[in-house]
């Protein structure tokens, strides 16, 4: 069973080396593909100066960037880590053994450690699950190693996503099955294809930290109303996917994505930029479905605006 780490890049001249240098280090021989995504520093010099696949392409985001390392990987087994983390030593074997064991398994996701050297690191299900992740683990398949139930798992991941992509391994039967990255997304593309993948195939979790996650000031999670966009769309993808849930999943599916496209709409509101909440309302009605408050926010972006703020003022002052 051969791996493949894809690596996607942009302006990652100082961290690239020590991303390949952790999966050389990581146990396992893995094929490498660097995909740099029109990077303006030295990315591509130090990656192929690292004696590894680099592959080079105009901007179009990690997922498009993700794509085009996937077509060009040849291992059965597929991993994606970003080129500011890293992967921790001895845990890839393992990981690796699982789906070699339980040829069942589509996909093994492990442990990861989430911070960074400033505020230290903690384990990432602590914060993904808010305390509920252990309800995940009740099917042991070893020591540290669990099947997930996948109708608990799907619930999980619709409330909030449990995993980190650069912390799983994914065979690529699966992906040819379930499809690869939508490139629409530019910050909410792993939450997407997990999800999808979570519905449609077979998951395992091993309890062993696989990579380190920096935590960044400048990420998706400091951002909310990209945040808020990005999770709404990931959603619109997944209620395009109705052949992938149950009815009852289906209908959590649609709730959800009403939910999140309307406080995208209302962060605009909210921030009184009455412009881009109408836009943002008509759009949640146009693609998430009829809710009647989502259509009284937006019949009020339509009134003046002096109109719109006598209203708010009159909102914070009720008791």
């Amino acid at each position: 069973m051969s791996l493949s780490v894809v690596i996607p890049a942009y302006n990652r001249e100082r961290t690239v080396a020590a991303t390949i240098a952790s999966v050389r280090a990581c146990g396992v021989p893995a094929e490498i593909v660097v995909v740099d995504d029109g990077s303006k520093d030295r990315t591509v010099e130090i990656a192929r100066g690292c004696g590894v696949t680099v592959v080079t392409q105009a901007n179009g985001g990690p997922a498009a960037a993700r794509n085009t390392g996937i077509g060009r990987a040849t291992g059965d087994v597929l991993a994606f880590l970003d080129s500011d983390d890293v992967w921790l030593p001895g845990v890839a074997p393992a990981a690796l053994q699982v789906l070699q064991d339980y040829p069942q398994l589509d996909a093994v996701f492990c442990e990861t450690h989430f911070g960074n050297e400033a505020d230290g690191y903690r384990p990432l299900s602590e914060a993904t699950g808010a305390g509920r992740f252990g309800e995940l683990l009740t099917a042991p398949l070893g020591p540290d190693l669990f099947a997930l139930d996948r109708g608990r798992f799907v619930r999980m991941m619709l409330d909030r996503n449990q995993v980190f992509l650069g912390s799983t391994l994914v065979r690529r039967a699966a992906l040819d099955r379930l499809g690869v990255f939508d490139p629409r997304l530019f910050g909410g593309e792993d939450y997407e294809l997990c999800l999808r993948l979570a519905a449609g195939a077979a998951w395992a979790f091993l309890t062993r930290p696989l990579a380190r996650y920096e935590k960044h000031p400048g990420g998706l999670s400091a951002d909310p109303d990209r945040m808020a966009r990005e999770f709404a769309l990931a959603l619109r993808d997944a209620a395009a996917r109705r052949d992938l849930f149950t009815p009852a999943e289906y209908d959590l599916v649609r709730r959800r994505h009403r939910e999140l496209s309307f406080y995208h709409a209302y962060l605009a509101y909210q921030r009184g930029d009455l412009g881009a909440s109408r836009q943002r309302f008509a759009a949640a009605l146009r693609h998430a479905g009829f809710s009647a408050k989502a259509a009284a926010y937006w019949l009020a972006c339509c009134l003046p605006g002096g109109v719109v703020r006598s209203l708010r003022r009159l909102k914070g002052a009720a008791p």
